[in-house]
């Protein structure tokens, strides 16, 4: 009996390893630092322009930096495949950042509210796709270790 539960168990992990099929395009860690970097500094611009010490010339370059560093990473996201919500994500991050240049004020916290939610949006596809990468990882480890 102890023996047939083993047998079942060591099958059903066995075909759940095999049959992992991947549902999102896999991690990228240069990505993942990317966005982590222009996350950063958003942040930082937005508590300059709160305490009202963002100048018009840091203000402009924040927006032209943040605009090709968000078009480098849709560029680069969209060459994974399964990788859709990322690069929606990055399309609406960019037309946040275009809209609040547009705007010609400094990116206060109460006009940066959507930018902020969608930048933890895209953190959060990236700490997403890290655990399943760790997760199909430790099945493959354990796969061919037996």
């Amino acid at each position: 009996m102890l023996k047939l539960k083993f047998a079942t168990l060591f099958s059903t992990a066995l075909l759940l390893a095999a049959c992992s099929a991947m549902f999102v395009a896999p991690y990228d860690e240069t990505t993942d630092h990317l966005l982590t970097d222009l996350s950063v500094k958003t942040e930082t611009a937005i508590a300059q322009a709160d305490a009202g010490q963002l100048s018009v010339t840091d203000r402009e370059k924040l927006f032209d930096e943040a605009l090709g560093a968000v078009r480098t990473l849709k560029a680069r996201s969209s060459l994974f495949q399964k990788n859709e919500d990322e690069v929606k994500a990055l399309s609406q991050l960019e037309q946040r950042y275009q809209d609040l240049k547009q705007h010609g004020a400094s990116p206060r916290s109460s006009l940066a509210t959507g930018l902020r939610a969608t930048l933890l949006d895209l953190q959060q596809i990236q700490i997403a796709k890290k655990r399943s990468s760790v997760f199909s990882a430790g099945l493959k480890k354990t796969n061919s270790s037996q």
